[in-house]
This record gives C-alpha cells, structure tokens and sequence, in this order.
C-alpha cells in the first residue's frame, strides 16, 4: 500500500507532466482518455451554444460525468484557445487573400495602364480636335488625379479648381478648348523630359 506523501509524489510527478505537455489545448492532453477528449471535442465544436448538458444528452451521457470531465481537463480554457486559434487562422487568410488581391488588382492595373499609354500615344492632333471639351476635360481631371496621387498628393485640389472656375467663366467654348489644347502639349512634352 502507497503512503500519502507517495500519492502526493505520484500527483505532483504527473501534473508536472501534465503542465510540461507540448500539446495544444485543443488537441489531446498528456494521460486524457479517448472518451473524456471526445467529449471535449463535441463541446469545442459546438460552438456559442455549447454546453455540458447539451454534450451529455448528444453523448447519452450524465450531466455530472460531463461537467466533471469539464473541470478535471479545463474545457472552458481550451475552448477560449481554439477560439483564439480560430480566429488567429482566419484573419490569416483574410490577410492572405488580401494581398493576393492586391497583386492581381496591380497586374491588372498595369497591363490597363499600358494599353492606356499605347494609345495615348498614337493620339493625333486630329483626334484631339475630335474629342468633345468633356471629353478633354476628363482625360484632364483623369491625368491631374493620377499625378497628384503618383507623386503622394491626397485628394483633389478644390480649392483651385473653384478660382479656376471663376477666373475662367469669362473664356468662350474655343478659347477653353485651346487652353486645353496647350495643357495637352505642355504635359506630353514635360511626360517625354522626364521619360
């Protein structure tokens, strides 16, 4: 027959086992039982509603088997750790898909870009005469958003384009045209300095 300090070395020797377990939470623990780790695993993915009866009536078992298996092997605690791992996994491959998004997004925008660019400079003087002053001030307010954006500038610049507004109101349709006609210039040769 084993004495009491004996029993007391034999727990403490197994706790310590127990404590030093490599194990996850979620997954079988050192000296757990088939039957008490199945149960586990039935509370675990029950999800928000889970609960020790809920596991005994599914499992056919007592209330008070389920509840005592839950304290000895931590259930609430290992619970909380798959539900962290869970969540830890999935804002993973939220953060993966993102940036394969992201990379798909930008091949993308650079094939566009380049057929953009392709035709933009196939553009003539003629089809520049062509285009509607909508048009015109389109590709203008395109290529402004484009550059202030390229160069780190956030947002449009209101301001100006109010002064600019007021300023101009007294310009005929052709006289607005030929500004814009020149800003095209202007901005094709700075395009071709830098390049």
């Amino acid at each position: 027959m084993m004495s009491k300090e004996g029993k007391a070395d034999r727990v403490r020797e197994f706790m310590e086992k127990r404590a030093s377990s490599t194990r996850f939470p979620w997954e079988r623990q050192f000296d757990e039982r088939r039957k008490p780790f199945e149960a586990f695993v039935v509370y675990r993915d029950m999800g928000k509603d889970r609960s020790h009866v809920r596991v005994a009536r599914e499992l056919g078992k007592s209330a008070q088997l389920i509840a005592r298996w839950s304290a000895k092997w931590s259930w609430i605690g290992r619970v909380e750790a798959w539900v962290d791992e869970q969540d830890r996994k999935s804002r993973l491959a939220h953060s993966r898909s993102v940036i394969k998004m992201n990379e798909r997004h930008a091949a993308l925008a650079v094939a566009l870009t380049g057929k953009v660019i392709d035709k933009l400079n196939n553009v003539t003087p003629v089809d520049i005469e062509k285009m509607s002053l909508v048009s015109l001030s389109k590709l203008l307010e395109v290529g402004v958003k484009v550059e202030r954006q390229a160069r780190g500038e956030a947002g449009e610049v209101v301001s100006d384009r109010i002064e600019m507004d007021k300023s101009l109101s007294h310009l005929t349709i052709e006289e607005l045209e030929e500004l814009e006609r020149i800003h095209d210039t202007a901005s094709a040769r700075a395009e071709q300095d830098q390049n």
